[in-house]
Formats: C-alpha cells, sequence, structure tokens
C-alpha cells in the first residue's frame, strides 16, 4: 500500500494542509483501499489490484465534487497563481540545472509514449532485421556466380560484387527510412526517450502494472529468439567443416547468409514485444528522481559520445567501402564492422568511467 500512499502525498502536495483537505484525504484512503480489496478479491496481483486504484482514482479534479472539496482546491490554485504573479522575478538559471528542463511526467504523456512504442514496434523489428540483412547480397551473390561458385547467376564474381554492394545499399537505404518513420512518431515526446523528466510515483505504478500485463508475451518471445540465436552459428561453422577440402568456395558465404537469417529472425520476432518493457524502464529509471538536487544530471547523458558518433560510423563506411574496393575482398572486409562496434563500446565504456571517476 506504499505506492498509495505516496499516491496520495503527490496529489495533494499542491493544496494547503487544510482541515477539510486532510480529511478528504483520509476519505479518498479509505475509498481506495476498499478498491484495492475489491480488486485482489476479484484474482489481481498487488500490482494490477495498485494500478487499477491508480486509474480510477488518478484525476483529484474529478473527484472533487464527490469529495466536497472542489473550492477549495481551485482556491487554493487561484491562491498560488496570484502568489507566482506577485512574486520577484526569480535568479536566472543555467539550462543545464534549471527545474523546468525537468518536468514532472504525467500519466498522458506515459500512455503517449507507450503507444508510440506499440505502434512502431513493427518497424524497429523490420529495420533492425534489415541492418543485419544488409550485408547478404555481398555474401550471397559472389557465391551464386559463375566463377567458383554455383553458376546460377550469369555473372563473374566482380560483377556479382558490384551488383551485391548495390543491393546491400539499398536494404540499408530501406532499414534507415523504417528508423526514421518510426523516429517521427516520438514527435512531442523527446524529453522522455531523452530522459529529460522527473520522475513521478503514480505513473511508475501504471508503468509496472503495464509491464506486467504483457510480460508473458515478450517472455515467450524472448524464448524464441535466443533459440534462434543460440543455433545461429550453425549453419555457418557447419559450411566451414563441410567445405574444407572442396574447391567449391560458395559453401561457407552460404552458411553465413543462412546464419544472418537466423539471427534478424530473433530480433523480428522479440524486438515489437518490448515496448512495455522498454516503456517502464524509460518511466521509473531514466528519469529525474522527485527528490534529486538541482544540479542533478542524466547518468546516460555523454556529450562527448553523441559528438564522435556520427563522424566515427561515417569513417566506418568509407574505409570498409575503400577497402573493399581497393582489395575485392569482399569476404574479409565486413570484418570491420564487429571490430568498429567493439572499438565503439570500449570508448564509450571508457568515457563513462572516467566521467565516474571525476564526480567523485
Amino acid at each position: 500500500m506504499d505506492t498509495i500512499d505516496t499516491f496520495l502525498e503527490a496529489m495533494f502536495a499542491p493544496y494547503p494542509a487544510t482541515p477539510r483537505l486532510l480529511e478528504a484525504k483520509r476519505e479518498l484512503h479509505a475509498m481506495m483501499e476498499d478498491a484495492y480489496a475489491d480488486a485482489v478479491a476479484s484474482g489481481k496481483s498487488h500490482n494490477e489490484a495498485v494500478g487499477s486504484v491508480i486509474t480510477d482514482f488518478g484525476n483529484l479534479e474529478e473527484l472533487a465534487p464527490v469529495l466536497g472539496i472542489l473550492p477549495d482546491i481551485r482556491g487554493a490554485g487561484d491562491a498560488s497563481a496570484a502568489e507566482a504573479a506577485d512574486a520577484p522575478a526569480a535568479a536566472p538559471t543555467t539550462p543545464d540545472t534549471t527545474p523546468s528542463e525537468y518536468p514532472v511526467i504525467t500519466l498522458p504523456e506515459a500512455q503517449a509514449l507507450a503507444e508510440a512504442r506499440r505502434s512502431t514496434g513493427t518497424l524497429l523489428g523490420n529495420g533492425v532485421a534489415l541492418c543485419v540483412l544488409a550485408a547478404v547480397p555481398l555474401f550471397l551473390l559472389p557465391g551464386l556466380s559463375r566463377d567458383d561458385g554455383l553458376g546460377l547467376i550469369p555473372l563473374n564474381e566482380d560483377q556479382a560484387a558490384a551488383v551485391g554492394l548495390v543491393l546491400t545499399l539499398a536494404v540499408v537505404a530501406t532499414a534507415v527510412s523504417l528508423l526514421l518513420r518510426r523516429h517521427q512518431a516520438f514527435t512531442g515526446l523527446t524529453h522522455l526517450t531523452d530522459g529529460k523528466f522527473t520522475r513521478n510515483p503514480v505513473v511508475s505504478a501504471w508503468a509496472a502494472r503495464l509491464r506486467l500485463e504483457h510480460e508473458g508475451v515478450r517472455s515467450r518471445a524472448l524464448s524464441i529468439a535466443v533459440a534462434l540465436w543460440i543455433m545461429a552459428p550453425i549453419p555457418t561453422v557447419g559450411a566451414g567443416i563441410l567445405f574444407q577440402e572442396s574447391a567449391d568456395r560458395s559453401g561457407p558465404p552460404l552458411g553465413l547468409v543462412l546464419t544472418l537469417f537466423m539471427v534478424a529472425a530473433g530480433l523480428r520476432i522479440f524486438l515489437p514485444t518490448t515496448w512495455a518493457a522498454m516503456t517502464h524502464t524509460t518511466i521509473t529509471e531514466e528519469g529525474r528522481p522527485a527528490d534529486a538536487a538541482p544540479t542533478w544530471r542524466n547518468p546516460g547523458d555523454s556529450p562527448f559520445i553523441e559528438a564522435i558518433a556520427g563522424p566515427y560510423w561515417i569513417g566506418c563506411v568509407v574505409i570498409f567501402l575503400a577497402w573493399s574496393f581497393i582489395s575485392s575482398d569482399w569476404g574479409i572486409t565486413w570484418m570491420l564492422w564487429p571490430i568498429a562496434g567493439v572499438l565503439f563500446g570500449a570508448i564509450a565504456a571508457g568515457e563513462a568511467g572516467l566521467r565516474s571517476w571525476r564526480s567523485r
């Protein structure tokens, strides 16, 4: 019941502790306890019951006529507005520390964030899966060419590699287009996705209930995806063993293509089911704590990483294309990407560790 108590405190915090409002708070607390008991008796879990109570009693303006406190809360609001108008202008604050940059998240905002993630889950899954499959034409077409391949297409190895590059760029462009369409759904919610908000215990309880309601679907999808990811190396390893002493060089690339398809399939199955869990994580972990100091910063903020990310990956693309075209050894140059990913992760981890050490 701590969540309900916290909810009531947050609900009545903007108003003076007058005897009438204190009495209304006690009445409302009793009503909420009764509703919670009824929800539990009907078979709901603790989190589900709390979420249901918060949803039903989440608007004091709507409850005020029933409790007989509508003049009290409206009078308090008018008095607060008058005091704010008469108060001297506050000293200017820097953009990084002003509380206005971290407004308290509201339930409608949280619901909008959840709906944006739910409705664009397919775009996310398709976009990420296509990113994984982007390299497939580079591996597949040379293996189908007439030079040391299966001979299924009338192209030599260099021509097949050139066509593969064009198709790879087309797949990447499609993936980026899908991800950009998904990004448009978050217009007006960037302060939430960037963690520039103050947490709200009421909204956090709602997010916890949302995650519980959809955890079963996410868990089943994760089980299927993990099974695919565990089995994904089998085609690559098997093809390498089977074609180890064969003159046919198409076997290992075809095995790698099948591996990429299995990885992409796992991502496509799993990612669309993560919207509720992602919303819960954002609302409960990424925002500003309600009791944080004015100088609080989001631990995930990293201006340095944000500044170098774009040039870093553009440079990787340039190196990859130059190396591949000069050497024509597409079967080796793809290794640049896992190496670049590990290196970028090491840079990010080192920068985060340095920031943590400086903040001590």
